[in-house]
């Protein structure tokens, strides 16, 4: 079997967009190398400073290379029986992939990417970076981010990995048809991705210091995870996102609803860089009480925090006001005391309003009969307004359920069919907490009356 290790420099990290400066082919028959091919190449573009900067292939240096076109010819022959080998094959394979494409070719290769072979091949090595990889076996690069140079050492690399114990086992299983070794991220360890379930779901991305780049959700977590690696489009952006990877971690939740909710916890959570939804951390409002020097109950809103403890909570501050005025005309409270007016504002009972207002700030109501008067106004609504949310759990035996309390979304839970269930504390015992966001409010009103989920008033049981 034949081996075509390929390195390529380019003008920019697209396939899409940019194109080749420079190629180096080293075809190996899986001992060692028996031929080589190298060229610049005139990508028919400036070269950016910052390309130049690192590679040190100037515009100057490509005017006279031959083009892509031009050499095609040579590269089609040089790598038509063997393996596409490459240290991070995908990203090297879309950009002669592309070039091909350009020309009216349809450019197609088994692929063999070095850096998932290392991992395998030579596990427990702290980066498998070509540069760090070669040093950690003692291979030097002679002219590094130069094609040539690296090409060689990848050969070199490849050489050694070769003369290993099971390669033949390894590299058959790499090959296979249904393999997905060369689409896979190339730090992401392929028994990992193995494990993952083909469930219902969320999935969470990580990066080499276990920082989290992205969180995803979905009704298959395996499928959708290669979904991510198997697009035929490389992107500046995508090649970055694959590269980035380093391991995935997942969560069953049993619906598309509490993964819709999980997902939307953990964006706002973590902010990961590639997600570019959901991260607006618009919490809702929450109507708090609290009691004034003179006894009576006063109100006041603000935003409802992830322990904050509100009377009732609301999607906006204009809805809550809203509310609470409707309220003070029902119930004929205090505009003062509803924080409807501020504290040394005219008092609306001097402007013809309800002679309540002259009550309390004369006194001539007590704070007893005022505040049973504020209680009656809200009790029904805060009842109302709490309820539970029972669905599909994660298995047979369980069910999920999302509580709402007083209005604001507090969390999710699993509960197993066996567990003796008598209040509302009881389910508060298996409850995961999340933030009452605005995003959170419109899942729930989305599944609220979907197929599959029940609507449990407080005091009931699941």
């Amino acid at each position: 079997m034949l081996f075509a290790i390929v390195d390529i420099e380019t003008t920019g990290g697209s396939a899409q967009w940019h194109k080749i400066t420079e190629i180096a082919i080293f075809l190996h028959d899986g001992k060692q190398v028996i031929d080589s091919y190298q060229s610049l190449i005139n990508p028919q573009r400036p070269i950016p400073a910052n390309i130049t900067s690192l590679t040190g292939i100037t515009n100057e240096m490509v005017a006279d290379a031959p083009t892509f076109e031009q050499v095609a010819y040579q590269i089609e022959e040089f790598t038509k029986k063997a393996v596409f080998v490459a240290h991070n094959v995908n990203f090297d394979f879309s950009f002669v992939k592309k070039e091909f494409a350009n020309i009216g070719i349809a450019y197609s290769r088994k692929r063999l990417c070095t850096v998932r072979l290392s991992r395998k091949m030579i596990p427990g090595l702290k980066s498998y970076s070509l540069g760090r990889l070669c040093a950690d076996v003692g291979i030097s690069i002679s002219s590094r981010h130069r094609a040539g140079g690296d090409a060689e050492a990848t050969a070199q690399l490849f050489s050694l990995i070769a003369a290993k114990e099971n390669f033949g086992v390894t590299l058959h299983s790499f090959l296979k048809q249904n393999s997905k070794e060369y689409t896979l991220p190339p730090h992401i360890n392929r028994d990992l991705f193995d494990k993952l379930p083909d469930t219902v779901g969320v999935y969470i991305f990580y990066d080499e210091k276990g920082k989290v780049v992205y969180v995803g959700k979905a009704q298959k977590i395996k499928t959708r995870v290669y979904e991510h690696f198997s697009s035929s489009t490389h992107t500046k952006t995508k090649t970055w996102f694959h590269n980035s990877i380093h391991d995935v971690t997942c969560e069953e939740t049993g619906s598309e609803f509490i993964a819709l909710l999980v997902e939307n916890e953990l964006i706002k959570k973590y902010y990961p860089m590639y997600n570019k939804v959901n991260k607006k951390f618009d919490l809702n409002a929450g109507l708090y009480k609290y009691q004034d020097q003179n006894g009576y109950w006063r109100l006041s809103i603000s935003k409802a925090g992830k322990r904050d403890t509100p009377m009732l909570t609301f999607a906006s501050e204009a809805e809550a006001l809203n509310f609470v005025l409707n309220k003070v005309k029902e119930y004929n409270l205090c505009m003062r005391l509803a924080g409807l007016i501020l504290p040394k504002s005219a008092c609306p009972a001097d402007m013809g309003a309800s002679q309540i207002c002259h009550q309390v700030c004369h006194h001539s109501i007590g704070s007893d009969a005022y505040n049973e008067r504020f209680e009656a106004a809200f009790a029904s609504s805060q009842v109302a307004k709490s309820y539970l949310l029972k669905s599909k759990g994660r298995h047979e035996y369980e069910n999920a359920f999302v509580m709402v309390e007083k209005g604001k979304f507090l969390g999710y839970g699993f509960i197993d069919n066996n567990e003796s269930i008598t209040s509302v504390t009881d389910v508060k015992n298996f409850l995961t907490p999340c933030y009452d966001t605005r995003d959170s409010q419109t899942i729930i009103d989305r599944f609220k009356h979907a197929h599959g989920v029940q609507i449990i008033q407080y005091g009931a049981v699941l």
